[in-house]
């Protein structure tokens, strides 16, 4: 049986923090290792003051894990959805200059050399080789998943190419992911859980808890439920229940600390989830989306309502964009458009339609669309915003470094 516990942290401060992690690990018989390289694994997929202001580890949980397990070499790594530069969020979060002053490396992971881990995977340069992996996932909505978690943390440890590879097939590649270095301790934050949007932008909402354990399936379980989902709705969940890897009884978990499993329910209840359905969003009446039924929502649709939910919080309007068509997975004949100066927008190598009639037409091909790439693109082409210019020449800069340090 897979223990969990959940504790309640009454302040934020990384004292109380760590008083709960201690509590929590001393509850599930959790050994303190003194004298090991651990690596710590704080969520980052992106981080921006106006676009992302809330979708890492806040800065109280990584200070309280560094004190607890200060008798150890301690390594910060990290990665970010793949087209964002890592160094970049981990600057915006803060992570830069606390890791320089408390002289912790801090390793942007995607800048590392890739260690091929399995048959497939590749994992980044010493990831495999720390003694122990402490994962600091955070609970938020999701575009691909209807929920990030444990395990949609844990796939950011691998290299930038195998997290891209793993969007066609994300429950499978989730279930894949969970033997390539398991974390020995997974502190999940739910102080401020993400809802009404996705992994990037969300609207905080006040929980005041943390969800420990040493299980990624465990305790993601207990997170769909704390974010008012049936776990066996959960894809990957599902999946792996199917596949014998837990039963599909919560009764095979239990669950230690100050909250019970139906505490965890009623809590679930506060959570508005965001419809994940691109054709159903609330675009302007000139642009259309047409989604064929044989593309998943966790592919190139996931990661275009998680462009628009950043759009949204950002306070980038869709109202007088241009007219568009925008094409996902292969469909049939377009309407025709109203004006002559439509565009087709078609994303994915199978998007294809009859488009005649617009104007312009503009394919964002590869099996998978990152977010960072429909950011960038999607306002531009609707005539919007000009995403670059609003991000500014830090991450512009950033991008470039990046992307110079991977040819070299």
């Amino acid at each position: 049986m897979e223990r969990i516990f959940v504790a309640y942290v009454p302040a934020s401060s990384p004292e109380d923090v760590k008083h709960a992690i201690h509590r929590g690990i001393q509850a599930l018989g959790i050994p303190v290792p003194a004298r090991r390289r651990i690596l710590i694994q704080p969520a980052c997929p992106w981080a921006h003051p106006r676009f992302a202001p809330h979708a890492f580890t806040p800065l109280a949980l990584l200070e309280a894990v560094r004190v607890l397990f200060s008798d150890n070499v301690l390594v910060i790594g990290a990665s970010s959805l793949p087209g964002f530069p890592s160094r970049y969020a981990l600057k915006q979060a803060g992570y830069w200059a606390w890791a320089r002053r408390h002289r912790v490396p801090l390793w942007p992971l995607d800048e590392r050399p890739a260690q091929r881990s399995g048959e497939e995977a590749l994992v980044p340069q010493g990831v495999r080789e720390a003694d122990g992996l402490i994962a600091l996932p955070r609970l938020t909505g999701s575009g691909f998943l209807g929920f990030a978690g444990a395990a949609r943390h844990h796939l950011f440890l691998l290299s930038p190419s195998s997290h891209l590879q793993a969007y066609p097939r994300l429950p499978e590649a989730l279930i894949d992911a969970l033997t390539v270095r398991p974390p020995d301790l997974i502190v999940l934050d739910a102080t401020q859980v993400l809802h009404r949007g996705g992994e990037l932008a969300g609207e905080p909402i006040p929980f005041s808890l943390l969800i420990i354990g040493t299980n990624i399936l465990a305790v993601d379980r207990i997170a769909a439920v704390l974010y008012g989902l049936d776990p066996m709705e959960v894809p990957w969940i599902r999946l792996a229940i199917q596949r014998g890897l837990a039963s599909p009884s919560m009764e095979d978990l239990q669950i230690l600390g100050d909250l019970s499993l139906e505490d965890l329910r009623h809590l679930g209840e506060k959570i508005v989830h965001a419809d994940p359905l691109p054709e159903r969003y609330a675009w302007p009446p000139q642009v259309r989306v047409y989604r064929s039924e044989a593309e998943p929502l966790w592919n190139i649709p996931g990661a275009l309502m998680e462009t628009l939910w950043v759009l949204e919080r950002g306070g980038i309007s869709l109202a007088k964009a241009r007219e568009a068509a925008i094409v996902i997975g292969p469909i049939g004949e377009l309407p025709r458009p109203r004006t002559d100066t439509a565009a087709a927008i078609l994303l994915g190598d199978s998007a294809r339609a009859d488009y005649r009639g617009y104007s312009r037409i503009v394919r964002l091909p590869g099996r998978h669309v990152p977010v960072a790439r429909l950011l960038l693109d999607l306002p531009y082409i609707l005539q919007v915003a000009s995403m670059r210019s609003e991000l500014g020449w830090g991450f512009l800069w950033e991008s470039v470094r990046y992307a110079l340090r991977r040819r070299s």
